[in-house]
């Protein structure tokens, strides 16, 4: 038996487009550097993520900062207001988000497998995660049982408890177990450090701090090609 966790963001869907365009709606400017902005806004994602886990701040509360943060580093001309107003165009946008063809594709698969387990890892507020879950159809593929959402939990990403949780939920041995996920320093160490198997999406080429994941690979696409290849190790052992 093997078991599949996933995170969300980035991971079972790429946000990143919509990142940006909600930007650009608001400020009224095309913004060229995509990946300068999307390299700055998510340095500002690991600041403060305990305090949205905990509930002290909401999701739009620190977007909007996030975006503020990086429209003052990126050099563009915006108002204080500017920020919680992209952290709401955002979220409309994301209201029309969903899975790929291809990733849809994958899940089937995995869900159809008898001897895989899957589940999902995610950080941030609850009710924020669960309307992600609901909007992308995911109790398709994940039973709410084994959806683990830190805002409800008392640890944070990379904390090793949330992977000793998870084994608990699954049944499964460390041994057993992949982390799917586009952080690294949240998804990947900490499932290294608990012994699990790792992918990582690595879309901005970042170099692994540390260990290596099992796998790596840098577009949607690179991705369900090492899912279905993943599949496919499960179905040989």
């Amino acid at each position: 038996m093997t078991g599949i966790i996933f995170d969300i963001d980035d991971t079972l869907y790429c946000r990143q487009d919509m990142l940006v365009h909600a930007a650009e709606i608001v400020l009224g400017v095309k913004i060229d550097d995509w990946a300068r902005f999307i390299t700055i806004f998510y340095e500002k994602s690991e600041i403060n993520m305990s305090k949205l886990e905990s509930g002290e701040v909401t999701t739009r509360e620190i977007n909007g900062w996030r975006y503020c943060e990086t429209f003052k580093l990126m050099g563009l001309p915006y108002h204080e207001d500017d920020g919680v107003k992209s952290a709401d165009a955002y979220l409309e946008l994301q209201s029309h988000m969903k899975l790929s063809n291809d990733m849809i594709k994958v899940l089937d698969l995995f869900a159809s497998d008898p001897d895989i387990k899957l589940a999902i890892l995610t950080a941030g507020e609850s009710n924020h995660q669960w309307h992600k879950v609901e909007m992308l159809g995911l109790e398709r593929w994940f039973t709410r049982a084994d959806v683990v959402i830190t805002g409800e939990t008392p640890y944070t990403k990379p904390d090793v408890r949330l992977m000793r949780m998870l084994e608990k939920k699954l049944n499964l041995q460390p041994s057993d177990l992949w982390m799917i996920g586009d952080s690294y320093r949240h998804d990947i160490s900490g499932a290294i450090e608990a012994g699990w198997h790792s992918l990582w999406i690595n879309r901005r080429d970042l170099p692994a701090p540390d260990a290596a994941p099992d796998i790596e690979v840098k577009s949607d696409k690179e991705l369900t090609d090492a899912l279905m290849n993943v599949i496919k190790s499960v179905q040989n052992i």
